[in-house]
């Protein structure tokens, strides 16, 4: 039972980020106000109505065929000309961009809802045309549903537009690298909020562990919290991942392990197994790695000299300014307790030297010859040094990125102006006295290229 219970969970999560999610609900909803409609005209509202307010009732039988095929064309020829641009968008956005901010693009709810919109008045639509005439009801012609589907269709003229609106915005950087931090940002908070300081013994720090061995070859995604903590419980173990979520792990090769030994381990494995999803989608409301990698991969697309555009890749290194902010405040483990507030389950996390090195070395990479982008960088770790006195064991860390960043912009700034613009904001770095050593200045000749 529960074995199908997960499996429900993950297929019900799946689906609802899917892209055909509102639109399947919104036309089931619109079929089944159809179905409804037809039945209030076997009952006569369409009479009711018309003795009252008779504009709005189609009494003629032509007029009202010609203005539901009407309809069907328009609303076809508008859904699949809104399915291309979307189309089109997530095209343009996989190669101007990275192909990985194309599951965040797909989860706007509100272009899902115009799509729905439109489905949901053709289904409705079609409904009601079959039943024009039918000899099932008392009156000739269903003509209050009829002029539902008009207003129905105006409706969709006037979220058409919107749509438009929409998709043009959110085609741009900055709309993506925004909703990017926003999701990022969100899922770092949970995660503070929930790191409760627990320290548990890892693996290596003493004591006898034991393996257990992948079952599946894929990316490990996420786990049903609650199931594995109530799974270790029962077996009396505890559990860590010798990995980050979000990796790659091969089957039968180990990427957990107990501190005691399972006389039934292949049992635990499996039920364990049934807890853990695995998909390639990498969604930062899941894990807020894959925020960090989006908003760095968008900026070394940008720097790239096909795209060229530095103003980009500076806004992605202000976005990335605040998340480190927020990532300093986080343990690099993560310890899960079970309802009697015992550790069960400890998750190591990507540190923040590997997560900076992860989203900076690219950088460097790409703009170690531009001094605007090389001073923002700069900037980032200023506004770190700002924070880091609560965190003092960051501060060998960034002294050491910050010595890196030197060295590049050492041999990548040729221009003496822009490398005394550089040594400018290295004095504000030691004057602010935090860092164990004072940073050394570039020399205002530049080096001899070999």
């Amino acid at each position: 039972m529960k074995k199908i219970y997960s499996k429900i969970r993950f297929a019900y999560y799946y689906i609802v980020n899917s892209i055909g999610f509102y639109p399947t609900l919104i036309s089931f909803c619109f079929a089944l106000l159809a179905l409804v409609m037809l039945y209030l005209e076997t009952l006569g509202i369409s009479k009711v109505l018309k003795d009252d307010i008779s504009f709005v009732i189609i009494s003629n039988s032509e007029t009202a065929r010609l203005i539901l095929s009407s309809i069907t064309t328009g609303i076809i020829s508008l859904t699949v000309f809104s399915f291309t641009m979307v189309m089109l968008v997530l095209n343009q956005a996989s190669s101007n961009f990275t192909p990985r901010v194309i599951p965040g693009l797909i989860s706007y709810k509100s272009n899902q809802r115009v799509m729905g919109l439109y489905l949901g008045t053709l289904i409705y639509t079609l409904i009601v045309m079959v039943n024009v005439h039918s000899d099932y009801y008392g009156i000739p012609l269903p003509g209050f549903s009829i002029f539902l589907a008009m207003c129905f269709t105006i409706l969709c003229l006037g979220f058409f537009v919107y749509f438009i609106h929409s998709i043009s915005l959110s085609i741009q950087i900055e709309s993506i690298l925004e909703s990017i931090y926003e999701v990022t940002r969100e899922k770092l908070k949970n995660e503070i909020k929930h790191d409760g300081g627990v320290v548990l013994e890892r693996p290596g720090a003493g004591g006898q562990w034991y393996p257990v061995l992948s079952s599946q070859t894929g990316y490990l995604q996420s786990m049903e919290t609650e199931s594995v903590l109530e799974l270790c419980k029962k077996y009396g173990v505890v559990l860590c991942f010798e990995q980050p979520l979000g990796n790659f792990i091969i089957n039968g090769i180990p990427f957990a392990k107990v501190n005691k030994m399972l006389p039934d381990a292949e049992e635990f494995r499996d039920a364990l197994f049934v807890h853990l999803n695995f998909y390639r989608e990498e969604r930062p409301d899941v894990n807020y790695l894959f925020g960090f990698k989006h908003i760095t991969e968008s900026a070394i697309r940008a720097l790239s000299p096909s795209l060229n555009d530095p103003g980009t890749a500076i806004k992605a290194i202000d976005y990335l300014t605040d998340l480190f902010v927020l990532r300093m405040q986080l343990t690099d483990e993560k310890v899960l307790c079970d309802k009697d507030g015992e550790g069960r389950v400890i998750f190591l996390q990507e540190t923040f030297e590997h997560l900076m090195d992860l989203c900076l070395s690219p950088i460097r990479l790409y703009s170690k010859e531009s001094c605007v982008v090389v001073l923002r960088i700069l900037y980032l770790f200023r506004s770190l040094l700002f924070k880091v006195e609560k965190h003092p064991h960051l501060k060998p860390v960034l002294y050491k990125e910050i010595l890196v960043l030197l060295q590049d912009a050492d041999k990548g700034i040729m221009n003496t102006s822009d490398r005394e613009r550089v040594n400018v904001q290295v004095k504000e770095l030691n004057q602010m006295q935090v860092l164990q050593k004072n940073l050394q200045l570039l020399s205002i000749k530049p080096p001899a290229q070999d």
